[in-house]
């Protein structure tokens, strides 16, 4: 039933696409080291493990589509705090310029959005950011600049496996119905 609802989430956002929505079969990233908005170190599949996530990717200097990706989170956020599902819900919003993404910058970024204690953020190190990139994207394509980014949002189940991803910018409803449907399996 959930790949169902994994499946049905809004298919013509995923026409113009390759590669988008169920992930088939699940892919579970190679673990990284991440510096969170605490400055505290710890595991990215340590923060995925035991919670439904949903990840964005955020460039928290970004003056273009980071800060709408910050209001579809918050959008998410006032929708999940309702929700009655088996299995705890949250939100990782990840830096991608570790350069510039510090803890500092991490927490502005979630106080920017009005974050409450289900929406997280963390920075990789340099020498993570782009195979953490490819890796969600599921591309073997080169990357573009941080300026390029994608605006896709990733879901991950409680085993931090990754389950389905966005078309860029998606709408809160697909993103929420994605999230109950992997709360209730």
């Amino acid at each position: 039933m959930a790949a169902l609802a994994l499946g049905a989430a809004s298919p013509l956002s995923f026409a113009q696409h390759g590669g988008l929505g169920l992930v088939t079969p699940p892919v579970r990233l190679d673990d990284a080291w991440l510096v969170d908005q605490t400055g505290r170190k710890r595991q990215l599949n340590d923060l995925l493990q035991r919670r439904i996530t949903a990840l964005q990717t955020v460039y928290t200097g970004c003056g273009t589509v980071c800060p709408l990706q910050g209001a579809l989170f918050n959008a998410v956020q006032q929708r999940i705090a309702g929700m009655r599902a088996g299995r705890p819900v949250q939100l990782l919003s990840v830096g991608i310029d570790p350069l510039s993404d510090s803890p500092s910058a991490l927490r502005a970024w979630l106080a920017r959005f009005e974050a409450g204690p289900a929406w997280n953020a963390a920075t990789p190190s340099l020498e993570d950011v782009d195979r953490m990139r490819l890796a969600l994207s599921g591309s073997k394509a080169p990357l573009g600049d941080l300026a390029d980014h994608s605006t896709q949002v990733y879901c991950f189940d409680a085993n931090a496996m990754l389950r389905w991803r966005s078309a860029d910018l998606p709408r809160v409803n697909d993103i929420c119905d994605v999230l109950g449907a992997l709360a209730r399996t």
